[in-house]
């Protein structure tokens, strides 16, 4: 697998899933995110509270969602060299059948947690992107 593996397209197709969690979470579907989650933030945005409770704010799960990222890079990278899947088309339909599956991981945890149904969406449908993503960039981007 290491001599297959273009360290660049992994790092960027985690930075990739990166901008696109910013942008799902922070930008696009920031709203049904916080409200499926029951989180609120204060008016000047320095506190942050759960169903009212305040929790501290910390970066610690942005540095385990970058290792994250990273681990989903490789083994996705893995896959594609394994399944032959060297295109951009074909690394993104394998990313996203790999979603696909997560996805439904996603919904059954919130069904069972009683959260609600945007939230399923949201997250689902982001793993689903993510992976996707990701996989284009892994597929099409091999190492020269």
């Amino acid at each position: 697998m290491m001599n297959k593996t273009n360290w660049l397209a992994v790092i960027v197709a985690a930075a990739a899933g990166m901008g696109l969690g910013f942008l799902w979470y922070g930008v696009l579907f920031l709203d049904q995110w916080a409200d499926g989650n029951g989180i609120t933030m204060s008016d000047d945005e320095t506190q942050m509270f759960k169903n009212g409770t305040e929790v501290a704010m910390s970066n610690t799960p942005m540095i385990v969602n970058t290792i994250g990222l990273i681990a989903f890079s490789l083994l996705l990278n893995w896959l594609i060299n394994k399944t032959d899947h060297t295109t951009a088309g074909k690394g993104a339909t394998l990313g996203g059948i790999i979603g696909i599956f997560a996805a439904i991981n996603v919904f059954l945890s919130n069904l069972f947690a009683q959260n609600p149904l945007s939230l399923s969406l949201v997250d689902a449908s982001y793993i689903i992107a993510i992976l996707a993503v990701m996989g284009a960039i892994l597929g099409g981007w091999r190492k020269t």
